[in-house]
């Protein structure tokens, strides 16, 4: 009987959990940040236009909600010369997770991520929940 009610006890712990993450994650905006770096003689505006391109596919195909900069330091003590950041921001992380898997896998995107490929590399990659403060 007891151990019956301990798989009780930490079923109902773990679908509370589970439903806590699910609803912050439904609720926060996500936001992916990649630490990248443009291929020697590669213009930023080479980039720019990956991007842009990106953009209209997303739109293309409906995904609502979307957005994407591309961050270039104007001074920083840490990173080298054609260091950038490419970011995306979702409505909520299970859409940023959806984000990355569109970016990997699908055809409509295959051009765009070939062109990226081939003018930079990518060394490092997160996503963080965003809280908008007022």
């Amino acid at each position: 009987m007891k151990s019956k009610l301990l798989c009780i006890v930490i079923s109902m712990t773990i679908a509370s959990l589970n439903l806590a993450f699910t609803s912050l994650s439904a609720q926060a905006e996500a936001r992916d940040f990649f630490k990248c770096k443009l291929n020697d003689g590669v213009k930023k505006e080479e980039m720019e236009k990956i991007a842009a391109d990106f953009m209209a596919i997303i739109r293309k195909e409906g995904m609502k909600g979307y957005k994407t900069e591309l961050l270039w330091p104007l001074y920083s003590q840490d990173i080298s010369s054609g260091t950038f950041y490419w970011t995306s921001t979702a409505p909520n992380a299970a859409k940023a997770a959806g984000m990355e898997e569109f970016w990997g896998d699908s055809d409509s995107n295959k051009d765009v991520r070939e062109r990226f490929g081939k003018i930079a590399k990518c060394e490092s990659g997160s996503i963080y929940l965003v809280s908008n403060i007022k």
